[in-house]
């Protein structure tokens, strides 16, 4: 019996996801250990925070309770963006190939495409850092969507870079005083490891109403370039370059993170993995295969839809982030 043309087609297809599947442990995502996963319905993704409520007060015996008034804090959006790519076969390249090279061609093309779809989501969410010190912003962290505009545009959700230095303070709510930053500009070495930790941990281990809150940070985020001075940080029993014997501090502080993606050879950042960034999941990588009634030849495609945003800087501090 013949095969038709939907039979064939859908067979394409097919394979195209089995050669798809087959080849994802072939790359190991980076983005995927730092960002908070999410699955989006939606164009977009909105949300504005109710501000936690206070410490709890001593009430003294028949004296009313002292109440809070309730706030409201920054509102977070982030869009979700449509990547694609296709190849297109004449009639004959396909009429021609022996079924061999039909099975070889979906394994390229199914292969090759799956792997650029992960370097592309690596490249997109690479972004965050390598522009979140952008003080003019970067169309990455704007939400805005046809019928729905962002209000903090360019910039992170409160009208800030996502790494501000401290010559561009922000605040903790949207009423607050501009106190707050989490951007420097320092060598990796263990006093500026010392530095970010405090910074972190301390000064803007706050919550919106002043209150303290506990941030541990667990990553070391890194151009790979500083792997070796990174890899010595972490792993040296002895303060690296001393010969003063003085106990290194930071030793196994952080997991140590290289991502070939960060553009700056010397950036570098703290952070709590899967906290303050968030990546969208709209739509898979999907594959089609399907004839041009017009040219009678074939075409394939991969289609997928992602994106992301900053919801709070207080579990970021990045150090040597370009300004522009």
């Amino acid at each position: 019996m013949a095969v038709g043309r939907d039979q064939f087609t859908k067979g394409i297809v097919r394979d195209m996801y089995a050669y798809s599947l087959e080849s994802y442990p072939q790359v190991a995502p980076v983005y995927t250990e730092l960002f908070e996963g999410f699955d989006s319905q939606g164009a977009f993704e909105q949300s504005t925070s109710a501000i936690g409520v206070g410490q709890l007060d001593v009430k003294p015996e028949g004296e009313p309770i002292a109440y809070q008034n309730a706030m409201e804090g920054f509102t977070v959006q982030g869009r979700n963006d449509t990547f694609a790519a296709g190849i297109e076969f004449t009639m004959e390249n396909v009429m021609d190939m022996t079924p061999t090279k039909i099975t070889n061609m979906v394994t390229t093309f199914a292969s090759k495409y799956t792997e650029k779809y992960i370097v592309s989501k690596e490249e997109y969410y690479s972004d965050f850092f390598n522009k979140g010190g952008f003080t003019a912003g970067h169309d990455i962290f704007n939400g805005s969507v046809p019928g729905n505009t962002d209000a903090s545009g360019d910039l992170a959700y409160d009208g800030e870079p996502f790494i501000n230095l401290s010559d561009n303070l922000r605040p903790a709510h949207p009423s607050g005083t501009d106190t707050y930053y989490n951007g420097l500009a320092l060598s990796l070495t263990e006093t500026n490891i010392q530095t970010a930790y405090e910074l972190m941990t301390l000064t803007n281990a706050v919550d919106a109403r002043g209150d303290k809150m506990s941030i541990q940070p667990d990553v070391l985020l890194i151009h790979p370039s500083l792997k070796w001075q990174a890899d010595k940080l972490m792993g040296s029993p002895l303060q690296v370059g001393s010969a003063q014997n003085d106990p290194n501090t930071v030793q196994s502080l952080l997991r140590v993170i290289p991502w070939r993606y960060l553009d700056t050879a010397t950036f570098w950042a703290i952070g709590k993995a899967k906290s303050g960034i968030k990546a969208y999941n709209r739509m898979p990588l999907t594959f089609d295969f399907f004839r041009d009634e017009d040219t009678k030849g074939f075409k394939a495609n991969v289609v997928a839809r992602w994106g992301g945003e900053v919801n709070d800087f207080r579990y970021w501090v990045g150090s040597n982030a370009p300004t522009s």
